[in-house]
């Protein structure tokens, strides 16, 4: 509601200030869920923020009783009435000419203000039927009327025999709607502890027999019934208003109303069975195991009809205190709280009972007070327990409009973190006993009665200012969370069907009907119908035989069928269950989200105007700070300028090192390899020294032993041997064997004819390109990550560190050969180098290597680069790999690669290598 001062020449109005979503209050509360779950918002613990709704402020403007009475109040429109002060000067000063100058009023705007001629149907549609509604749903709402004496406050609330209030119209729209899906009375009883009970079939039947005996007695609490009903309460049942769409029909209701007053501040209960005693006992408020607020002790009777429910209300309005006064003949003297307590409970899987669970339980209340209106002892003359009664009035409704005040600054001040103040709600019973709904969560509306007479100017503008600041107060939207059984959705209209159909058939004489179970489910077929038989033939026995072996086997199908059934409907309806929860786990996460982005977005707003205000300062300090930081950067520079210096030259040691580590690691190397190379070629001289040695003795030794001295054939003489010799060795550099990689024993028989021949390639093999290249890759067990630009790219590849057999090359029908060989260099740099080449079958079911191509990596310094050697490519060959272990993959030369992939193996069973 937003306040404007205009003048009467000119009024256009603002749009109304939008509510801010304010946190809720720094009390810590607890708030209860309609299903006893508690749900703790304190400030230690982090919670998703809820969203929240302002307080709905209503406006009703009472008719004038006479034509002449002066008014000081107009409606404009739906939402805005006008507060004209200049009247109540010309009525003071009896002066009926306007003065000069325009004439000021002040403008109150409302969620919806209803004209004097306003019915009770427009305000119960527009105020209580979504409070209404809200009941239905499981969530706790609030009304209560505001206004000064003599204000229509109680007439709105609840009416007279020609037009009812709003509370009897309450009871009429709720039971209509629940109606048909009501409990049997005592199935849900109260605990007394502001919960309640399920109870059997055959102990709710007991109660009600009790209570039954008792009426026929004329004992108990309600054993007056009238015979007949009172006029005023049949008179408010004759409107019929439309049922809610909202009803849960898997659900079984009861109603329970509770009737208290608040009198010089204590809690009397209007429905209580007094007995002897014609006064009542004062009643106590406590606070539940789930934080909630409720009277000791309070009768909770359970209705069944409107007329019921009426009839228990006017036996409590009998009991309430009014009184005489000069502004009112029939003034309220104490506050009244009507409590309307919905009761649901799901059914079972047949839906006829209640699940006999107390925790699936849902409890929503709807709370109607008529609050006493606010008086002025000048002006009413009490004297005495009038007085009295006024001052304690006027005291709990300033405590109320306190609590709402404090409550509004603390959640507007709560973002920039301030001492929030302490809210008063025990200071009165009225505040104390909805202390849970402003501090926690539920729907709050008020109806703001106004008697626009110019008598009660100041009444009603101290009223039009608590309306004000309570429209601005935040309430926690309610959120209940309803239990989810898995069971079926409409199972219990099914059950209502199927019983029809049931009875339909019993009606036909069909006596199957007795034995049919509810199916809810999808129909399964049993297969074709039955066949046709007829028994007045001689093979009857044997049709009868037939026909018994088809039933069984259409009951074994059915029995399969059935447990089929049963187990797809216990995993859907896990399903469901799961994607339920998680559907409500985002929409609480959505809302969360939506709370907490409004706020933000409240908090910007704020921040900006707080900009625009300090811009000037902001400007001055701005100048300063980027003389400072200019100085700050030229000191970082020339900071930065020492650290790259001294970087530098640590660097350039580390380089230092590591090239003298290298070059002494790369010259040990190099005269390891050529002192092994001059022992290998001083060994095979020696060799061929003493195989010549061998020849030559065995040919004199031949001489000797024969007569005739037979000629020494060309292919053996010993030239010819090493003319052989050096043939293979010219054949490239790597179709020699390594010395090294084959045992002393064997190496004599290198030039003896060998028994199959060499292994020979097979020139006209070529595979299918369509396949794509498969690598083989033999680098060592741990290289050094590549550092530079160019990285070796091989698709499809597999990475090996020893080649042991033929049928690891073959095995895994690889196409390219990488070898992967890295040294540093005399520079201490590591230098890379990737030799590639062909995998071709030969024709003895072995492998060869054919290389193609040698790629060097070299990484360079960026500070450093001295120039370096790039060795020429070469197309490299060797045979394929076989049986023997290969060396370590650091090499130095294109003759290290062929001292380590010359060996060859060709594929025969008899496990002898060949070259």
């Amino acid at each position: 509601m937003k306040r404007t001062v205009q003048n009467r020449a000119r009024t256009p109005l603002r749009p109304p200030k939008t509510p801010r979503a304010a946190p809720p209050s720094a009390q810590a509360p607890t708030i209860m869920t309609t299903e006893g779950k508690r749900r703790d918002l304190s400030a230690g613990k982090q919670q998703a923020p809820q969203q929240q709704d302002p307080v709905n402020v209503y406006c009703r403007v009472r008719p004038l009783q006479s034509e002449g009475d002066l008014t000081c109040m107009r409606v404009k429109n739906s939402t805005t009435i006008a507060v004209n002060s200049q009247d109540q000067q010309l009525l003071y000063h009896h002066n009926k000419q306007h003065q000069n100058g325009a004439q000021r009023e002040i403008q109150y705007i409302f969620k919806h203000v209803f004209q004097p001629d306003a019915s009770q149907q427009d305000v119960f549609a527009a105020v209580a039927q979504p409070l209404v509604e809200n009941l239905v749903r499981g969530r706790n709402s609030l009304l209560f009327t505001y206004g000064v004496t003599g204000s229509g406050k109680t007439y709105t609330m609840t009416g007279n025999s020609r037009h009812r209030g709003v509370m009897p119209r309450c009871l009429d729209l709720l039971f209509r709607t629940i109606s048909d899906y009501q409990a049997k009375k005592f199935v849900f009883k109260p605990d007394k502890l502001n919960g309640f009970e399920i109870l059997s079939e055959e102990d709710a039947l007991l109660e009600r027999q009790q209570e039954m005996n008792q009426r026929f007695a004329g004992t108990g609490r309600f054993a007056f019934r009238r015979k007949e009903s009172d006029p005023e309460i049949a008179s408010q049942a004759s409107v019929e208003p439309t049922p809610l769409t909202v009803l849960d029909e898997d659900n079984m209701y009861s109603v329970f109303i509770t009737y208290v007053e608040m009198y010089n501040n204590s809690v009397y209960d209007l429905l209580e069975d007094s007995g002897i005693q014609k006064s009542l006992q004062c009643k106590i408020i406590r606070e539940d195991g789930n934080h909630q607020m409720f009277v000791h002790g309070v009768t909770e009777v359970e209705v069944k009809t409107v007329d019921e429910a009426l009839e228990v209300f006017q036996m409590g309005q009998k009991r309430k205190r009014m009184g005489n006064t000069v502004l009112n003949a029939e003034s309220s003297r104490s506050h009244s709280v009507f409590n309307i307590r919905l009761v649901q409970a799901p059914t079972d899987c047949q839906g006829e009972h209640v699940v006999q669970d107390k925790q699936n339980i849902t409890v929503s209340q709807l709370s109607l007070v008529d609050l006493a209106g606010s008086e002025r002892s000048s002006r009413t003359k009490n004297t005495g327990v009038r007085l009295r009664e006024a001052g304690n009035i006027n005291n709990s409704l300033m405590t109320l409009r306190t609590c709402l005040e404090y409550l509004r600054e603390n959640q507007q001040q709560l973002g920039s973190n301030p001492a929030p103040k302490k809210i008063p709600y025990r200071d009165s019973k009225i505040t104390h006993m909805f202390k849970n709904y402003f501090d926690g969560e539920g729907q709050v509306s008020m109806i703001v009665c106004i008697n626009p007479r110019i008598e009660d100017y100041d009444e009603n503008m101290q009223v039009m200012k608590f309306a004000e600041m309570t429209q601005e107060v935040q309430i926690a939207r309610a959120t209940p969370i309803k239990p989810d059984l898995g069971l079926t959705p409409g199972r219990r209209k099914a059950n209502k069907l199927f019983k029809i159909a049931v009875n339909n058939l019993n009606e036909l004489g069909i006596p199957e009907a007795k034995q049919l179970e509810m199916d809810v489910g999808l129909v399964y077929s049993l297969g074709a119908d039955f066949p046709n038989y007829q028994m007045d033939s001689p093979e009857t026995e044997g049709k009868i035989r037939e026909l018994m072996e088809y039933l069984e086997q259409r009951i074994e199908k059915r029995r399969k069928l059935r447990s089929n059934m049963d187990l797809k409907c216990d995993n859907f309806r896990q399903l469901l269950m799961t994607l339920d929860r998680d559907n409500l786990q985002l929409r609480t996460e959505l809302a969360s989200l939506k709370a907490v982005y409004k706020q933000e977005r409240d908090r910007s707003a704020a921040l900006e105007n707080r900009v625009r205000i300090h811009e000037s300062s902001i400007d001055v300090l701005n100048n300063t700070v980027s003389k400072r930081e200019r100085q700050i950067q030229e000191l970082t520079h020339k900071l930065n300028e020492q650290e790259q210096l001294l970087s530098q030259k640590e660097q350039e040691k580390e380089k230092q090192k590591k090239k003298f580590n290298s070059k002494l690691a790369v010259e040990s190397d190099k005269n390891k390899r050529e002192f092994d190379q001059k022992l290998r070629e001083q060994r095979a001289k020696m060799q061929e020294r003493m195989r010549i040695k061998d020849e030559k003795l065995r040919l004199v030794s031949n001489i000797l032993q024969s007569e005739d001295v037979p000629s020494i054939p060309r292919s053996q003489s010993s030239e010819d041997l090493l003319n052989e010799k050096n043939r293979e060795n010219d054949r490239g550099a790597f179709t020699a064997r390594t010395e090294s990689s084959v045992p002393p024993t064997t190496r004599t028989d290198i030039y003896c004819t060998p028994r199959h021949g060499l292994a020979a390639a097979n020139n006209r093999h070529r595979r299918s390109r369509s396949a794509g290249d498969k690598w083989l890759e033999h680098r060592a067990a741990n290289p050094v990550p590549l550092g530079t630009i160019m990285q070796p790219y091989l698709k499809n590849r597999k990475s090996v560190t020893k080649l042991t057999d033929m049928k690891e090359l073959t095995g895994h029908g690889a196409t390219k050969y990488c070898l992967v060989s890295q040294e540093a260099d005399t520079d201490g740099d590591v230098e890379t180098k990737l030799y590639k080449g062909n995998v071709i079958p030969t024709c003895g079911g072995g492998a060869q290597v054919v290389f193609e191509d040698v790629e060097c990596l070299r990484q360079k310094s960026p500070i450093h680069s001295p120039t370096r050697k790039r060795p020429s490519n070469s197309n490299l060959s060797a045979s394929a790999f076989g049986g023997g272990p290969l060396p370590s993959t650091g090499l130095t030369s294109v003759q290290d690669v062929a001292s380590r992939c010359n060996l060859g193996i060709e594929g025969h069973s008899s496990k002898k290598s060949k070259i």
